[in-house]
């Protein structure tokens, strides 16, 4: 629970985990950068305090996929001819592009996708590195139709 009344816990304050290839980080500036535009927009008036609601919902989800990542990381740092196996066959693993992208996102936080609907397949993700990716996002707008940056009404 990320949320009780008018208290809010984000980053390293809401789930307890291993501190192991420093993905906490990552996971604490986004839910930083998530609750702080739903805060703004009810200080504003923009929304009713209910959108704080959708914080643990969206955010819960990936600490307990952070939660089981670093788990997996200590299971393979114990000494033992087990986990020695373990190790050297995830090493080959990492040997493979899509294996080692597949960690690389996860580690990153790269590989959170938001249910936000039907739709493009990069509706709700982090923004991707946009060399890579073969659809390149038409320029934002703003509400007027203004290119993002230009006047605001």
């Amino acid at each position: 629970m990320y949320r009780a009344g008018r208290v809010l816990l984000a980053g390293d304050a809401a789930p307890v985990y291993a501190p192991v290839g420093g993905q906490g980080l990552n996971v604490g500036i986004v839910d930083a950068a998530n609750l702080g535009w739903k805060l703004a927009a009810v200080v504003h008036g923009w929304v009713g305090e209910d959108i704080l609601d959708a914080y643990t919902s969206e955010r819960h989800p990936v600490a307990a996929r952070l939660l089981q990542n670093t788990r997996a990381q200590l299971a393979v740092m114990r000494p033992g001819p087990q986990t020695r196996a373990l190790w050297e066959m995830v090493s080959d693993l990492m040997d493979l592009d899509d294996a080692h992208r597949y960690v690389a996102d996860m580690l990153a936080g790269m590989d959170v996708r938001y249910d936000l609907g039907d739709g493009h397949r990069l509706v709700g993700t982090l923004c991707p590195d946009m060399k890579s990716t073969p659809e390149r996002p038409r320029p934002g707008r703003c509400q007027r139709g203004d290119p993002v940056g230009g006047p605001v009404a």
